[in-house]
């Protein structure tokens, strides 16, 4: 599965590259919703795993302009939750498309369930 990772924290970008690749995974990064809209398209996403809470332009925008140019690709919205907590902000990713959700810290397991590769 090709997937595109958008999070604005070098160290999570990495991490999450790493272990989506440990799972099989072809995976390209942008640390910013410009960039990962651009991976989404020119890479031929099956899947985007995009953090919500980030600067300039946040994941819920991002979720709201890839369902109008790929409605076909699966989003998993990630977050650590920030000032509000993880509720509010997951709610609203579903509520505009998001396939599945992830609270920060989470696992391989979880993220691969999220994906929907595993039942």
């Amino acid at each position: 599965m090709k997937v595109c990772v958008i999070d604005d924290d070098p160290l999570m970008l990495s991490h999450l590259e790493t272990m989506l690749t440990s799972l099989g995974h072809t995976v390209a990064t942008a640390p910013d919703v410009d960039t990962g809209l651009s991976c989404m398209e020119t890479q031929g996403s099956d899947a985007v795993v995009v953090d919500i809470l980030m600067p300039e332009r946040d994941g819920l925008t991002f979720i709201m302009e890839a369902r109008k140019v790929r409605s076909d690709v699966r989003i998993v919205a990630i977050t650590g939750g920030g000032r509000l907590g993880a509720g509010p902000v997951l709610r609203m990713a579903s509520g505009l498309g998001a396939h599945a959700t992830l609270i920060k810290p989470f696992s391989s397991n979880e993220l691969e369930m999220a994906l929907g590769l595993t039942a």
